[in-house]
């Protein structure tokens, strides 16, 4: 089977538009929703009792919780730089 050369750097593949770091304000804006869902994860692990799957929602929540908290330091750290 004859397999074709990959083709050269598209330089339209490298816009920075497209693959640009997250700004200040989106930093914010996905700190808030993953505290959010990580909230509503231990929440919903505080009501479904007898459950052995809770403890995985659990997990998801503090997960969640957590990489929201990072992307709240890196908005103050954007917000430093900027």
């Amino acid at each position: 089977m004859d397999r074709q050369a990959p083709e050269e750097h598209d330089p339209e593949a490298a816009h920075p538009d497209w693959f640009r770091e997250p700004s200040r304000r989106e930093h914010w804006m996905a700190a808030a929703l993953f505290v959010a869902f990580g909230a509503f994860f231990v929440a919903l692990f505080v009501v479904q009792r007898h459950w052995w799957f809770r403890w995985v929602i659990l997990g998801l929540g503090l997960f969640s919780a957590w990489h929201g908290l990072r992307h709240a330091l890196d908005a103050r750290r954007a917000g430093r730089i900027s």
